[in-house]
């Protein structure tokens, strides 16, 4: 998809109406192809402040459809949050904007199309290997009287973190240095 059609399916004129929950959602899940220039182009209008509110959101929905037996997958994607969340923050987020970008994309794609979990119908014994989204819309509609299935996340565990740095100060307006509270030593004498 170019940037013209990521705009129309997200039903928004510009890159700057980017502020919905629902766009973030529709961008991520969307199950085409969409090019790095246009999911560039969409998110690098966006503020960080509503990023970090989108993401916030938007994965705090995801973990709640995650099996409560998964909780291997439930912690890695609790990373994830924290590693995208904490790169969409901060004053350093203009001149980092392109690693955001690149590792949300990167998620993007293991999400919807690389990933592999291992779905085993619990009704008839057939077993169907699906990506993430997928088995989690399984799992949803589980919860709504559908079809039961036995989740495997073991092959989809293998996601590429990045180390990355944070500053404290980037996560706070009012954080002081100088502030005694602040300090992280102890004076026990």
């Amino acid at each position: 998809m170019r940037i013209e059609e990521v705009l129309e399916l997200l039903e928004i004129d510009s890159p700057d109406q980017f502020e919905y929950f629902e766009h973030l959602a529709e961008l991520i899940e969307c199950p085409e192809e969409i090019s790095y220039e246009a999911f560039y182009a969409v998110l690098s209008e966006v503020e960080p402040e509503t990023l970090t509110e989108l993401l916030d959101s938007y994965f705090e929905d995801l973990m709640k459809g995650i099996p409560d037996d998964a909780t291997d997958f439930f912690t890695l994607i609790t990373t994830i949050q924290q590693a995208l969340i904490g790169l969409s923050q901060g004053s350093e987020f203009k001149e980092h904007k392109h690693y955001f970008i690149d590792e949300l994309f990167r998620f993007r794609n293991w999400y919807t199309f690389e990933s592999i979990v291992r779905c085993n119908s619990l009704s008839d014994g057939l077993t169907t290997d699906v990506p993430v989204v997928e088995a989690l819309s399984l799992y949803r509609m589980e919860k709504l009287g559908e079809k039961k299935y036995e989740y495997d996340f073991s092959d989809c565990m293998d996601y590429p973190l990045d180390e990355y740095t944070m500053y404290i100060s980037d996560l706070t307006d009012d954080y002081d240095p100088d502030d005694p509270e602040n300090n992280m030593e102890t004076d026990d004498e």
